[in-house]
């Protein structure tokens, strides 16, 4: 005869049975929901907010005219220049696509106002010496590709580090837009995304750091400048 306290037993390892059934399941299956797997392919994201880019030399020049016969060596000074773009802020939007949890190619936009500085000394002429100053409205248009760090991710899956790489077109507009330069840019770089909540569309938060090395544009010099570059963006996924 089958005790009673046996077939309790059986009774109690068969309901947690059925329990863990239903239960875990389900946990999967929110795991999942819950952005375990978020982003995936195909998932796409959209970021807006602030960058900064340091400033840099653009070289120097001097005015010269040739000598009359007979009153000296070498060309004569009438005066120098050197100029410099100072650090300045900007506005940047971004979209891009997922092709992996752990790659994505996104394009971008920059729009920023940074500032010309020239100083004008060794005046031929005892002039003092002075400086000019000339503000571009500048845009950039980049194309990139991120690596995300997802072995390197914390904050129960939330933050996710990442690097980049990408190459744009650069275009400087000098005031009141009569003349126009044009010129391209390489850069690198890496930065963090952290996002809040839970599933499968979400907001989050960008951060950028970087360098680029640009070309053309304002800078007359046929070589690349290297600027340091920072952003800070809100992002969503969906």
């Amino acid at each position: 005869m089958i005790r009673r306290t046996t077939v309790i037993r059986v009774l109690r390892v068969a309901c947690c049975a059925v329990a863990a059934g239903g239960i875990l399941p389900a946990r999967a299956a929110a795991q999942i929901y819950l952005g375990h797997d978020i982003p995936h392919r195909g998932s796409l994201e959209i970021s807006g907010g602030a960058i900064g880019s340091g400033g840099y030399d653009l070289g120097s020049l001097s005015a010269e005219e040739t000598r009359n016969t007979g009153t000296g060596t070498g060309p004569f000074v009438l005066f120098s220049t050197s100029s410099r773009t100072d650090a300045s802020a900007g506005l940047q939007g971004r979209f891009g696509v997922y092709l992996a949890k752990s790659l994505s190619v996104e394009g971008g936009a920059l729009v920023g106002r940074p500032r010309i500085s020239t100083r004008l000394t060794g005046d031929a002429e005892s002039a003092p010496d002075l400086t000019a100053t000339e503000t571009l409205t500048r845009l950039v248009v980049d194309g990139s590709v991120l690596f995300h760090l997802a072995g390197a991710s914390f904050g129960g899956g939330n933050g996710v580090p990442f690097v980049s790489g990408g190459a744009g077109y650069l275009r400087d507009a000098h005031e009141k837009n009569e003349v126009i330069e044009t010129g391209h840019e390489f850069r690198v770089g890496g930065g963090l995304h952290y996002w809040l909540g839970q599933g499968k569309h979400r907001f989050g938060m960008r951060a950028d750091a970087g360098v680029s090395w640009r070309t053309g544009g304002a800078d007359s010099a046929e070589t690349y400048r290297t600027v340091p570059t920072a952003a800070g963006s809100i992002a969503y996924l969906f």
